[in-house]
């Protein structure tokens, strides 16, 4: 059975262009961050009529006006940086005769699993601020886009705010030090 083509918002070259991937990364590992992201995140912003409506008029070479303005001016720039953080950990590791290993070159050092939470983090930001926009945008023209409001059960309705995530962390009310348990509240962080 022939696996169907899937209709992807962004490309290799894109990526490259406006990330910090290269061109020697395998777009075999980057056509399924692609996807994971366009359906993971991608489609909780648009909801699922819209998507398949920009999904369609791509297919069909019909793409224009307003979805077309959609696409390049709100949606690439998300569905990059969701791919970017999907892709980090693919590019750190791989499967490899039923194991997980780290990637590496004879040049390279592989980086840490905090330096790769950093890069993900980061990339999680950028693609934060570029969903932001792109809800922003949906939610003051929802009008030129009737998809956007006709999901229906079981489709996907789009969320209309996007979740920063928080640094605040919550504890059990102790810090470990010295091997000692000090009991800490809130205020500590606010008297320094």
């Amino acid at each position: 059975m022939p696996i169907p083509s899937e209709i992807l918002f962004i490309n290799k070259e894109y990526l490259t262009k406006y990330t910090q991937l290269n061109e020697a990364v395998d777009t075999n590992l980057i056509r399924p961050a692609i996807y994971l992201a366009q359906d993971k995140y991608i489609q909780l912003w648009l909801g699922t009529d819209l998507m398949n409506k920009i999904k369609s008029d791509i297919q069909n070479n019909t793409l224009s006006g307003v979805y077309e303005t959609l696409l390049n001016n709100y949606i690439v720039k998300p569905t990059a940086w969701w791919t970017m953080v999907e892709l980090y950990p693919s590019l750190v590791y791989k499967l490899d005769n039923g194991n997980v290993v780290s990637r590496q070159s004879e040049d390279t050092t592989p980086v840490t699993k905090g330096e790769l939470d950093s890069l993900v983090d980061k990339a999680r930001d950028n693609a934060t601020f570029y969903t932001q926009r792109l809800v922003d945008y949906l939610c003051d023209n929802n009008s030129s886009f009737p998809e956007y409001t006709s999901n229906t059960f079981p489709d996907i309705s789009p969320l209309k705010k996007v979740n920063r995530q928080s640094s605040v962390m919550f504890s059990d009310g102790y810090k470990d030090r010295y091997d000692t348990r000090i009991k800490w509240s809130i205020r500590d962080f606010y008297n320094g």
